[in-house]
């Protein structure tokens, strides 16, 4: 059952957890409930609960957050990733912003008043565990995208006291991973289909080892992530057998992969991904397109990579590939929907230039389901933020990170190979710190793709000179057979755009301009 939305109507809490436009902090609004009227009883507790659900996270920052790196590209303005892929964004023309504080005033607002409602206590424990957890959240994603930022941790109500100064990005991380222990010991050990949609122990655990894997705190994330490991041990948590299945709206019912996930409900919260990630002839915008590079990091099927393998053929690259490339990018020649997709001729309604059509020739076919024109904004797929398979390649990076190369780390990185059909480790080629951690990387990248977490990857290893600079590019050009799905390949391949990459601004957005005016207490980051 989906818990959160289901219940409760969402205009309730327009008043109650909207803000009134105010800039940076998110000071307390004027127009909220009545605190003599509201905050009184276990129903107020659960109707609360459900505005404080409302847009803790969105599919339109997730799987647009890919293609701000060399997996992707997003061919609209008003995507708001574009400008920061190519290097282009500043503090007036910024992208995404994360700096925002409404969510943070929202989760201070139901931690500070949940307190005093008569109701069962351990609900209320858990409850106030789970705003805990959704602030926490807010707080990684803030300090993945700026650095030092204001920490914030109970209502402001004058506007002059949210005029304060940044805390140290060190800090904020600690108190992160300080919520996040403290939380996990609270909230119940079930997946996501158990707890109906409520964060789990294993969702704070599992972004717990996320963050301490980012800070290089390679032994604590061995050892959260280990603990999340147990409890699919135990049954909480399985690897979906279905690679391409997993992300079908059909199978959300029995996928007990998913950790933490967003939950959407047709008619009563829905979301547009069909509408964006679909073909044009499909009635999708092709939104998001994948791009040549993250399609050349996938190996071949004997587990080598396209410049090892004797398998690779330039002229049939989809031949013999590992196959999660299939079950994630729809390239030109691939069977789909009655017919061999297009996208090189111009008699093609998915030709790469037409309105609507992938400008790098590639659609992203994860998440893909083909729906009536009426449901295209009107969806109800589940889009999760953490699965089992990125905790698995979190404990062996992390172990092999620490140099404790052993049985568990290949046994971790073969779980996920072997669901998408490829062989385990070849462990005699990967013997050494310096190829498993090529290994494990390449590994991520590709189990991973399009689920919001290359950009934070590219970050902390630091390779951002390699994967976002320069000329992009796409497919190759050539004709189909519309018979046989053959293709005819050319020399030239397609130019997406050319991108910038601004080392000195260390990977970190744009702090908007209206923020900076609202509070001169606050310094743009470097490089802006």
């Amino acid at each position: 059952m989906k818990f959160i939305y289901k219940i409760f109507c969402l205009t309730i809490f327009g008043s109650l957890f909207t803000s009134c436009g105010e800039k940076f902090l998110g000071v307390s609004p004027t127009d909220k409930l009545s605190d003599m009227t509201f905050w009184k009883t276990e129903k107020d507790a659960d109707m609360a609960l459900a505005g404080v659900y409302n847009k803790w996270e969105e599919v339109n920052n997730v799987l647009w957050w890919d293609l701000m790196t060399d997996n992707g590209f997003s061919q609209y303005a008003w995507d708001n990733v574009q400008v920061i892929g190519n290097g282009q964004a500043n503090a007036s023309n910024f992208g995404k912003d994360y700096f925002n504080y409404n969510l943070i005033r929202k989760y201070n607002q139901f931690i500070e008043k949940i307190p005093q409602i008569d109701m069962d206590a351990a609900k209320k424990d858990r409850y106030l565990a789970e705003a805990r957890f959704l602030r926490a959240y807010d707080y990684f994603r803030k300090v993945q995208f700026y650095g030092d930022v204001p920490l914030v941790t109970e209502v402001i109500e004058n506007p002059e006291d949210a005029k304060i100064e940044k805390t140290p990005r060190a800090e904020v991380v600690s108190f992160i991973l300080s919520e996040l222990d403290a939380v996990s010991k609270i909230l119940p050990v079930q997946n996501m289909r158990q707890s109906g949609g409520h964060v789990t122990s294993g969702a704070a655990l599992a972004l717990k080892a996320r963050l301490e894997l980012y800070e290089g705190k390679y032994a604590d994330a061995m050892a959260d992530a280990k603990k999340v490991i147990d409890m699919a041990k135990s049954g909480v948590y399985q690897l979906f057998p279905d690679y391409y299945g997993l992300f079908q709206v059909e199978n959300e019912n029995s996928n007990y992969e998913s950790i933490l996930e967003i939950q959407y409900i047709k008619d009563t919260y829905a979301n547009n991904l069909w509408q964006n990630i679909l073909p044009s002839k499909e009635g999708g915008w092709s939104s998001i397109s994948a791009v040549q590079s993250i399609v050349d990091a996938y190996e071949m099927k004997d587990g080598k990579t396209i410049s090892e393998s004797a398998l690779y053929n330039t002229e049939k690259p989809f031949d013999n590939r590992d196959p999660r490339l299939a079950m994630t990018v729809l390239y030109s020649g691939a069977r789909y929907n009655g017919r061999f997709f297009n996208t090189l001729e111009l008699s093609s309604p998915d030709f790469y230039q037409s309105a609507s059509a992938p400008k790098s020739g590639y659609n992203v076919l994860k998440y893909t389901t083909i729906v009536p024109e009426a449901l295209l904004n009107n969806g109800d797929a589940n889009v999760m933020i953490i699965r089992l398979a990125e905790v698995l390649l979190t404990y062996a990076e992390a172990a092999i990170e620490s140099g404790q190369i052993t049985a568990d780390v290949y046994d971790a990185i073969d779980m996920v190979r072997t669901r998408a059909k490829m062989p385990v480790v070849d462990r005699t080629v990967y013997a050494t710190q310096a190829k498993l951690r090529e290994l494990v990387r390449r590994e991520r990248r590709v189990e991973l793709a399009f689920e919001g977490l290359r950009y934070f990857d590219i970050k902390r290893w630091d390779i951002g000179a390699q994967a976002l600079n320069g000329p992009v590019y796409g497919s190759r050009l050539g004709t189909v057979n519309a018979e046989t799905g053959a293709v005819n390949w050319s020399a030239t391949r397609i130019k997406v755009e050319d991108r910038v990459f601004q080392p000195s601004r260390k990977y970190y957005l744009a702090i908007p301009q209206a923020e900076l005016d609202a509070n001169p207490n606050i310094q743009q980051n470097a490089g802006y």
